[in-house]
C-alpha cells in the first residue's frame, strides 16, 4: 500500500507513518479542526480475501466494546477507498519490546508493575469472554508518564466473532503461542495465560524462553517446553516468582491459571510483600539516607542558633507536578510548514517538544505561499496545539 501522509480521513489528516504490519499500516492523525491526536489503522487492499476484512470488522467490535485504562480506546471506524480504518488513542512512548531492547532485563519491580497493568486488562477482556490469541511485547506501549496500554486486537476472539477463524489453522506470533494453539487446537484463556508467561519471561531475563533457529526447532522446544529458568539468567528472580512463571508455562493447559484473574490476583499479593529495590541497593540507600538526616540535623541545630533564620520555601507537591516535563505537539491545519525557535530552524510540523506546565513557549511558522506566523502560548495539559496560516497576497 503506498504511503497515505497527508490523506484526509473523515476529518483526520495522516500526519505521520508509524509501523506496518500484516494487515495494514498505522498512522498518527490530527483533526482537521479540532487538533485532536489519534491513531487509525488502515487495512491493506484486501483483494479477494474476504478474511482480512472480516479481521479488520472484527478487531473494531472487539475494541468498541472494551473500556479498561490499560487498553488503548476506540474512538471510531470509517472506510477509506474501500479499506476499513480503526481510530484509536494515540499513545506516545516506546513499545515494551524496544524497552528490553535498549535496556535488558527490567527491574523486578517495573517487571511486576506492568505485568499487573496488563494481567488486569486481559483479566477484563477474559471476562467477557474475550481470547487475545496474540500477545506479545510489541503490542504493549509505556508512555513517558509510566503507562501501560495494549494496541492490538487483530486477531482477538469473542463469542459473536468465533467464525472469523477457524480451528485448525495457527495465528499469532509463534514466540508466543502456547502448545496447544501450534498444534491447531482452540485457544482459551489459559492460551492467554502462556502468552503471559512468556511477556513476564521475556521482561525478568531480557530474551525469550523459547529461541530456535528455524520455526520446527522453536515449535519443539515450545511443545516440549524446553527453556533455561529465569532465575539462572536473573538471580534476582525469586523462588516464587519462579513458581509463578512455571505455572503460567505449564504443557497440559489444566495445569495453568485458569485465566489471567487469577494470575492477577497472585502477582498483587506478590507485589504487596516486594521490596521496592534490591538489597545492595536497599543497603546503599539506607546509608546514604542515613547520612542526610545527619547533616539536616546538624543544619536544624545551626539554624536554631541563628537569631533570624529566614524560612525555606516549601514546594507543594502540585508544583512538582507541575514541574514534570510532557511532550506537546504544534501542528498546521493546512500543509507542512518549518518550525523555526530562536531563528534557528528546529524542525518541520507535526513538530513535537518537550516543556513543562506553565511554561511559554514561543516559534515561528514558515510555510511557503503563506505568510510567516509568530506563535507565544503557555503549556498546558492540553496535548496539541493547532494554528491557521493566511496565504499570501502576491
Amino acid at each position: 500500500m503506498p504511503s497515505l501522509l497527508n490523506a484526509t480521513i473523515g476529518e483526520y489528516r495522516l500526519v505521520e507513518f508509524l509501523g506496518a504490519g500484516g494487515m495494514g499500516e498505522v498512522y498518527r492523525a490530527l483533526h482537521t479542526k479540532l487538533g485532536r491526536v489519534v491513531a487509525i489503522k488502515i487495512l491493506s487492499d484486501p483483494g479477494q480475501d474476504r478474511s482480512l476484512l472480516e479481521r479488520s470488522y472484527n478487531e473494531a467490535r472487539i475494541q468498541a466494546s472494551l473500556q479498561h485504562p490499560a487498553i488503548a480506546a476506540f474512538y471510531g471506524f470509517y472506510e477509506y477507498q474501500g479499506r476499513p480504518c480503526i481510530l484509536m488513542e494515540y499513545i506516545a512512548g516506546e513499545s515494551l519490546a524496544e524497552r528490553i531492547r535498549r535496556q535488558g532485563a527490567l527491574e523486578i519491580t517495573e517487571a511486576l508493575g506492568i505485568l499487573q497493568r496488563v494481567t488486569g486488562a486481559i483479566a477484563h477482556i477474559h471476562q467477557q469472554g474475550i481470547i487475545h490469541r496474540d500477545l506479545k511485547s510489541n503490542n504493549i506501549k509505556i508512555t513517558p508518564a509510566g503507562e501501560v496500554k495494549i494496541l492490538d486486537f487483530g486477531i482477538a476472539r469473542a463469542p459473536h466473532t468465533a467464525r472469523v477463524t477457524k480451528i485448525g489453522a495457527v495465528i499469532g506470533t509463534a514466540d508466543n503461542l502456547a502448545p496447544e494453539q501450534l498444534e491447531g487446537q482452540e485457544a482459551d484463556t489459559r492460551s492467554d495465560v502462556w502468552a503471559l508467561g512468556v511477556l513476564m519471561y521475556e521482561m525478568l531475563t531480557g530474551r525469550l524462553p523459547f529461541e530456535g533457529s528455524n520455526l520446527p526447532e522453536l515449535y519443539a522446544k515450545i511443545c516440549s517446553v524446553q527453556y533455561p529458568p529465569a532465575s539462572a539468567l536473573n538471580p534476582l528472580v525469586s523462588p516464587t516468582l519462579e513458581r509463578i512463571l512455571q505455572r503460567c508455562l505449564r504443557r497440559d493447559p489444566n495445569q495453568r491459571y485458569p485465566s489471567a484473574s487469577e494470575l492477577h490476583d497472585e502477582l498483587a499479593s506478590l507485589s504487596d510483600h516486594t521490596p521496592k529495590l534490591g538489597g545492595h541497593r536497599r543497603l546503599g540507600l539506607w546509608a546514604g539516607g542515613a547520612a542526610a538526616a545527619l547533616v539536616v540535623l546538624v543544619l536544624l541545630l545551626v539554624w536554631a542558633g541563628s537569631p533570624s533564620a529566614p524560612s525555606a520555601p516549601v514546594q507543594s507537591s502540585a508544583s512538582a507536578q507541575d514541574a514534570q516535563l510532557k511532550t506537546i505537539t504544534v501542528d498546521v491545519v493546512s500543509g507542512t510548514a518549518e518550525v523555526y525557535r530562536n531563528d534557528r530552524r528546529v524542525g518541520s510540523t507535526p513538530f513535537q517538544l518537550s516543556a513543562r506546565v506553565g511554561e511559554k513557549v514561543e516559534l515561528d511558522l514558515k510555510q511557503q505561499g503563506f505568510q510567516d506566523l509568530k506563535v507565544a502560548f503557555d503549556v498546558t495539559e492540553r496535548p496539541t496545539y493547532s494554528y491557521t496560516m493566511q496565504r499570501s497576497q502576491d
